[in-house]
């Protein structure tokens, strides 16, 4: 017979902060609610007040609510973004355990069908704000304004592609390649010319599907590979690795 653990009793405050991420993964609460009170929880949990607190923490610690201290303070649920999936990855970069060139093989893989995706799903009103946008890309501005402002076409049509976990996907990719790049900080103007999204924006705001997708993989192709000869020149003329910016 094959050994089994023995059950463990789950901690009240484990059940208690079980009960309230479920709560807000399912709706319950949204992004700026305010979860009840501290009295509140303990009269419908029964439970003591050490357990509602260390609940809190957990949900805090796993970035779900922020507290905010004064007599209009409380537990406030977070919203949910990409900056969290950006970090940990960050982390694994930085640890060698991610190599660079992983990382870009992954944008080249999921931008391309965001694009396409974007097309699909554009609006006029959305077609207005991305034109906006590239076109924006020519203003001069120092390093790293000048990255931001190139980056936003990416973050605009990952907001488009109409499919939240790609957008997530997306825009921690597009994140945490801007974060190693800005240790070296290339000459932007050289590796991301103004005019090189024209390609992209054009066939998105088209509708043209197949275009998209073609024209975002050659564009990144490009970029990508400018950037990665970059980053491999930089190791082999620093001593030290890389090491991760606060």
């Amino acid at each position: 017979m094959k050994n089994f653990e023995p059950i463990k009793k789950v901690k009240a405050s484990d059940e208690v902060s079980n009960q309230l991420r479920r709560a807000i993964f399912e709706g319950r609460y949204e992004a700026g609610d305010k979860l009840p009170s501290e009295r509140e929880l303990i009269e419908s949990f029964q439970v003591s007040r050490t357990v509602v607190r260390e609940a809190i923490k957990v949900l805090e610690a796993r970035e779900l609510v922020v507290i905010k201290q004064g007599a209009m303070g409380g537990a406030f649920v977070k919203e949910r973004t990409f900056e969290r999936l950006s970090t940990e990855c960050k982390d694994l970069f930085f640890l060698g355990n991610m190599s660079f060139d992983e990382i870009c093989k992954a944008r080249l893989a999921i931008e391309p069908i965001v694009a396409g995706l974007a097309a699909k799903h554009c609006t006029p009103e959305q077609a207005e704000v991305l034109k906006k946008a590239n076109d924006d890309e020519s203003r001069t501005l120092e390093y790293p304004e000048t990255v931001i402002l190139r980056s936003h076409v990416h973050y605009l049509l990952a907001d488009m592609c109409d499919n939240r976990f790609l957008t997530a996907i997306d825009k921690s990719l597009i994140q945490l390649v801007g974060s190693i790049a800005s240790q070296f900080q290339p000459d932007t103007d050289k590796i991301h010319p103004p005019g090189m999204h024209n390609p992209v924006v054009d066939a998105v705001i088209a509708g043209d599907e197949e275009g998209a997708e073609k024209a975002m993989r050659e564009h990144l192709l490009e970029f990508l590979g400018l950037l990665a000869d970059i980053e491999s020149d930089y190791r082999k003329h620093n001593l030290t690795n890389l090491t991760p910016q606060s």
